[in-house]
């Protein structure tokens, strides 16, 4: 049975989504045995697939993804509704600030339905190959579609951006998950009539990934330096990365306004970065 997967806020135990031409088992941790039962038969014999290694690689992570190489069968998703996220927070100086999230675990599982969905695509519309990195951002812009098409507000998608960014800020090892540049763009050419109008995440796909900058490893690592030498308590150096400090503070600016106040965080921009006049 295929189900929408958007009937409330909470996440039912075991049930099919579709993804693409295929379709998805959402997973409850819970009721791993249960569900897992219900995967063909040709699945449940791999070892990927069992119940101890799925609880093994779920860890601490609210969910994980499993892809299948199989007709019908495009993944398995695990949510482990413990590990739900209340708020995103992180430290800027001596101050931490706390973004609360609002319907976290719906966004959770339409990230992880994204992953599945745009390997589906991969070949087509997608690159063949994609990094880890390329693999993240994609399956927030997937979750941003859906949005769009189940809600009549983007409140959700900025909350997305939000939460990537001060993600960031808290731990530079976050960059691996830092899709808020790609999701700045698409929110900074469409509104949400616009994006409604893409009912088909193929079409909306096609439309907005040739938007997408294409960052090198060399150009990760310059984020990631740069981000490190920001936000750690160490002294403040303003020329520091300089000619990656207008992309960065174009990103940031938007969650140092919601955190901080429009002034003091263009007080703190000035303080931290040369480029800022």
């Amino acid at each position: 049975m295929i189900e929408d997967g958007l009937v409330n806020d909470d996440i039912r135990q075991a049930y099919f989504t579709p993804v693409a031409s295929k379709q998805a088992l959402v997973c409850s941790l819970s009721s791993l045995i249960r569900c897992i039962a219900l995967l063909p038969s040709s699945l449940q014999q791999q070892t990927a697939f069992s119940v101890a290694n799925i609880r093994r690689a779920v860890g601490r992570k609210s969910a994980m993804v499993l892809v299948a190489k199989h007709r019908t069968t495009a993944g398995v998703i695990i949510i482990n509704s413990a590990k739900d996220m209340l708020e995103q927070s992180g430290s800027i100086g001596l101050t931490t600030y706390q973004l609360p999230l609002a319907k976290q675990a719906q966004l959770t599982l339409w990230h992880e339905i994204g992953h599945l969905y745009n390997i589906a695509l991969q070949g087509s519309i997608l690159p063949s190959s994609l990094t880890e990195y390329q693999h993240e951002w994609l399956a927030d812009l997937y979750l941003l579609w859906r949005i769009s098409q189940h809600y009549q507000q983007l409140d959700l998608a900025w909350q997305q951006l939000h939460r990537r960014n001060l993600a960031l800020i808290n731990d530079s090892g976050n960059l691996s998950h830092w899709s808020a540049p790609q999701l700045q763009i698409v929110l900074s050419r469409y509104d949400a009539q616009q994006l409604q109008q893409f009912t088909r995440y193929e079409d909306f796909l096609t439309a907005v990934y040739p938007l997408m900058p294409t960052w090198s490893t060399r150009d990760m690592g310059e984020f990631s330096s740069l981000v490190q030498r920001t936000f750690s308590a160490v002294q403040s150096l303003p020329e520091y990365i300089f000619w990656r400090q207008p992309e960065l503070i174009q990103v940031l600016s938007p969650t140092l306004e919601r955190l901080m106040g429009k002034a003091e965080s263009q007080r703190w921009l000035k303080s931290q970065f040369s480029t800022v006049k």
